[in-house]
C-alpha cells in the first residue's frame, strides 16, 4: 500500500493521529530572513537526511515501519530547529511503501504555504481512508505519541547560527512550536479516539461477522426446524387419522361386543336348553337302546323264521322246477332227432346246435351244448335256472333238460326267428307294421316281466332278432337265456341301479349297451338299449349298425318317411314317428337318458299295439299243414293263461284282457301280482271286456263262413 505525504512536513509526523496541521504562511516583512532561515533549516535538512541515511545501516534489521517512525522523528527534530527556515511549501512530498523506504519528489519553489496546506491536508485525507487498522495500530504500538519533547525538539536558539538575525521570525517560529504542540496534542487525542473507534469497528466488525454467522447458523436451524415442524405436522395428521381409523373399528368391536354380549345371553340359554333336552334325550336314549335290543332279538327270531320259509320255499320251488321240467335221457333225445339228422338241423352257433324232433308226440325244438365246454356248462345250468322258475306267454317254454348230453328242450316255433323274418329268408312274406307294433309290444312285456321277478330279478343281456322267435300266429317269444343274470337284489330293483358287474361281457356288438362294454356293469337298462336297436330295425328294416344315427338325422330333417321300410307296408305317421323317438330314446349312449320299461316304455307301447289290432287282422304265414283256423287267430283273442282263444274276456286291474276263467283262478291261488308283468295289482276286480266279446263272436261267425267256403 503506498501513502503519499508532505516530506519533512508536520503532517508526516502526525501520520498517526490522521490529522492535518495548518501550515503558517510568511509574513510579507520578513521574506528575507525567511529566506535565509529557509536555507539554514535546507542545509539542517540534508545534514538530517545524511546522518539518517547513515544510520540506516545499523538499524536495518528493524522494520520498515520502525524506520520510517524513525525518519518521521528526525524530521519533526530539524523542522524545530529551523529558526526562519525553508517554508513548508518547499518541503518534498514523500511517496512511503509498505515495504520499501522513503523518496523523495521535488516541489516547485513557486508553491505557496497556502498550497502545501491544501496538498497536506488532502494527502493525510488519503492517508486517512486508505490506510488500514493494522497499519495504524502497529504504528501506534511501536512509536507511541506520549514521548518527551526533547526527544523530538531541541531548543532554537542552539540550533540557529544567528540567534538575533530575525527576533521576529523567532517569535512566530515559537508561537508555531506551540501551536504545533498543541495541534500534536489536539491530533494526539484525536488519534486515540481514532484508535479506539478502529479498535470499535474491528470489534464491531467480528461482532458483525459473528452475528452473521449466527445468523445464518440461525436459518439453517429456522430452516431445520420448519421442515421438523411439517414432517412433525404430517406425522400428526397421519396419526390423527389412524386415531380416527382406531376409535371407527374400537366403535365397531364394542358394537361387535354388544352383539357377541347378546349371542352369549342366547347361546347360553340355548346351552341351558340343550342340557335340559339332552338329559331327556339320554333317558329317550336309554328306553330306544332298551327297545333296540327287544327289537334285535326279535329280529332275530325274525331272520331265523324267514330263512326257514325261505330254505322251504326254495325246495318247494325246486320240487315244481322238477315236476314242471321233464328230465330227459340222451337215448330219447337221440331218437328224437334220428340221431342228430343235418337234416333236422334249424340253427348252429358258438354255444351248440339246434335241432327240430318229435319227442313223445311233441314236436319239439332241441339244443344241445358242448359238453366239454365250460360255456356250455354254464349256459345249460343258467337257463335251466332260469326258464324252470319264470314262465310268461312271450317267453320260450322249457319243456325238459337233459344233463347226461347237455340238452334243452324247448317248444317248437314253426315261423323261426325275427331276424329271419326281417330278412325274408325262405322267401317268407315281409312283416306287416302291426305285426312288427305288436312284436315290440310283446318284447315291452316279457323284459318288464323278467325285470321285475321276485325273489331275483333277470337280466336278459343278449337281446337281439335272432333270439326273438315266432309261433304259428307270429307271436313272439324271447328264447336263449343262456348269459342272462339272476340279479342277487331282493325287492323290487330300479332300471338305473347297478346290480351285476364282470370284467368280461358277452353279448353281440350291435346290441349291447356301451356303458355295458366300458365298465361291465349289466344293469336293466342295458337291456332297455338293445330294445330300443330292435324298434328302429323294425321301422326301418335296416342293419343295426350306425341305424339310431341314420333315424335321428331323419328325424331332425322331417324326412322319417325315407328310411321306413316300405315292405311293412304304409305305416301310420303318428304311430311311426312315436316308434321313432321311443326308439331314439331308448338307443341312448347315456344309461340314464334312457327310459324306464315300466313307467315310460309301457305307457307309449301299449296304445300303439291297440290301435294296430282294431286296423288290421293278422295274415297267416304258417307252414302248409297247418289248418286255417289255427293261423288266422288274432293274438289279442288268446288268453294268456290258457293260450286259447277267449269265451268270457275280463280286464284286469293290470290292463290286460284274460279269460274269467283263468284270471280268477290265478288270483284264487294267492297271487297279487299280475300274470304279465309280474308288478303288483292295485286290485282284485275284474271287468267284463264286452267291446272285445262282440269282436270274438263276429269273428268266429265269418271264421266258421270262411271255414266252410275253405272246404
Amino acid at each position: 500500500m503506498k501513502i503519499s505525504l508532505p516530506y519533512l512536513s508536520m503532517a508526516q509526523c502526525c501520520r498517526e493521529a490522521n490529522t492535518t496541521i495548518p501550515m503558517i504562511p510568511p509574513s510579507p516583512a520578513s521574506t528575507v530572513a525567511s529566506t535565509l532561515s529557509a536555507s539554514s533549516i535546507s542545509s539542517r535538512m540534508r545534514s538530517i537526511t545524511i546522518h539518517h541515511s547513515e544510520s540506516e545501516a545499523p538499524s536495518s534489521n528493524g522494520s520498515p515501519q520502525q524506520n520510517l517512525n524513525r525518519s518521521r522523528t528526525e524530521v519533526m527534530r530539524h523542522h524545530s530547529r529551523g529558526a526562519g527556515g525553508t517554508p513548508p511549501q518547499l518541503f518534498e512530498p514523500l511517496e512511503l511503501n509498505a515495504n520499501a523506504r522513503p523518496t523523495r519528489t521535488p516541489l516547485s519553489s513557486m508553491d505557496s504555504w497556502d498550497e502545501f496546506g491544501r496538498r497536506s491536508q488532502s494527502s493525510w485525507y488519503n492517508l486517512s481512508r486508505n490506510d488500514d487498522a493494522i497499519s495504524v495500530s502497529e504504528s501506534a504500538t511501536h512509536h507511541p505519541m506520549h514521548e518527551s519533547d526533547d526527544d523530538h525538539f531541541s531548543s532554537p536558539f542552539h540550533e540557529l547560527e544567528n540567534p538575533g538575525a530575525d527576533a521576529e521570525m523567532y517569535g512566530r517560529l515559537e508561537e508555531a512550536l506551540r501551536e504545533t504542540q498543541e495541534s500534536k496534542k489536539e491530533v494526539f487525542e484525536e488519534s486515540t479516539k481514532r484508535r479506539k473507534a478502529e479498535l470499535d469497528l474491528l470489534s464491531a466488525l467480528q461482532k458483525a461477522k459473528e452475528l452473521e454467522k449466527l445468523y445464518h447458523h440461525e436459518i439453517r436451524q429456522r430452516k431445520t426446524i420448519e421442515e421438523t415442524l411439517v414432517r412433525q405436522a404430517q406425522e400428526l395428521e397421519a396419526t390423527k387419522i389412524q386415531c380416527d381409523t382406531i376409535y371407527d373399528q374400537l366403535h365397531d368391536a364394542e358394537e361387535q361386543k354388544a352383539v357377541l354380549e347378546q349371542r352369549m345371553t342366547e347361546m347360553e340359554s340355548a346351552l341351558r336348553d340343550g342340557e335340559e333336552k339332552l338329559a331327556t334325550s339320554k333317558c329317550l336314549l336309554e328306553a330306544l337302546q332298551a327297545d333296540k335290543e327287544k327289537l334285535q332279538q326279535e329280529r332275530d327270531a325274525a331272520a331265523t323264521a324267514a330263512a326257514e320259509l325261505r330254505q322251504k320255499s326254495e325246495q318247494r320251488i325246486s320240487m315244481a322246477t322238477e315236476a314242471l321240467n321233464t328230465e330227459f335221457s340222451a337215448v330219447e333225445l337221440e331218437q328224437a332227432t334220428r340221431s342228430f339228422d343235418e337234416v333236422l338241423k334249424i340253427g348252429e352257433g358258438g354255444f351248440g346246435c339246434v335241432y327240430k324232433g318229435s319227442l313223445r308226440s311233441t314236436t319239439v325244438a332241441i339244443k344241445l351244448l358242448h359238453p366239454k365246454s365250460l360255456q356250455g356248462q354254464s349256459e345249460f345250468n343258467q337257463e335251466v335256472a332260469v326258464l324252470g322258475r319264470v314262465r310268461h306267454p312271450n317267453l320260450v317254454a322249457l319243456i325238459g333238460s337233459c344233463r347226461e348230453a347237455f340238452g334243452l328242450v324247448y317248444e317248437y316255433l314253426p315261423n323261426g326267428s325275427l331276424e329271419d323274418r326281417l330278412a325274408c329268408a325262405n322267401d317268407t312274406p315281409p312283416l306287416t307294421w302291426q305285426v312288427r307294433t305288436r312284436i315290440i309290444y310283446e318284447m315291452c312285456s316279457a323284459l318288464t316281466f323278467l325285470h321285475s321277478n321276485k325273489p331275483h330279478p333277470v337280466v336278459h343281456g343278449d337281446l337281439k332278432p335272432a333270439n326273438i322267435l315266432l309261433d304259428a300266429n307270429l307271436v313272439s317269444k324271447l328264447g336263449d337265456f343262456g348269459i342272462c343274470r339272476l340279479l342277487t337284489q331282493s325287492g323290487t330293483s330300479t332300471a338305473a341301479t347297478t346290480l351285476y358287474r364282470t370284467t368280461t361281457p358277452r353279448g353281440t356288438f350291435a346290441y349291447m349297451d356301451p356303458e355295458f362294454l366300458s365298465s361291465g356293469e349289466l344293469t336293466p337298462r342295458s337291456d332297455v338299449y338293445s330294445l330300443g336297436i330292435i324298434i328302429l330295425q323294425l321301422l326301418t328294416g335296416r342293419r343295426p349298425q350306425k341305424i339310431a344315427e341314420v333315424v335321428e338325422d331323419a328325424v331332425e330333417k322331417g324326412e322319417l318317411h325315407t328310411v321306413l321300410d316300405p315292405s311293412a307296408g304304409a305305416w301310420p305317421f303318428v304311430q311311426a314317428n312315436q316308434l321313432a323317438h321311443l326308439g331314439l330314446r331308448c338307443a341312448e349312449m347315456s344309461r340314464r337318458r334312457r327310459p324306464d320299461l315300466a313307467r315310460e316304455v309301457w305307457t307309449v307301447v301299449e296304445p300303439l299295439m291297440k290301435a294296430a289290432s282294431l286296423t288290421a287282422r293278422r295274415p297267416t304265414f304258417a307252414a302248409s299243414s297247418a289248418l286255417p283256423d289255427e293261423a288266422s287267430t288274432p293274438s289279442y283273442f288268446v288268453c294268456p293263461i290258457f293260450q286259447e282263444m277267449m269265451n268270457d274276456p275280463h280286464i284286469a286291474a293290470d290292463g290286460f284282457t284274460y279269460e274269467a276263467e283263468a284270471i280268477r283262478g290265478w288270483l284264487d291261488s294267492g297271487h297279487d301280482t299280475s300274470p304279465m308283468t309280474n308288478l303288483k295289482l292295485a286290485h282284485r276286480e275284474l271287468t267284463p271286456n264286452r267291446g272285445l266279446r262282440s269282436v270274438i263272436l263276429e269273428w268266429q261267425q265269418q271264421h266258421r263262413q270262411y271255414h266252410e267256403d275253405w272246404r
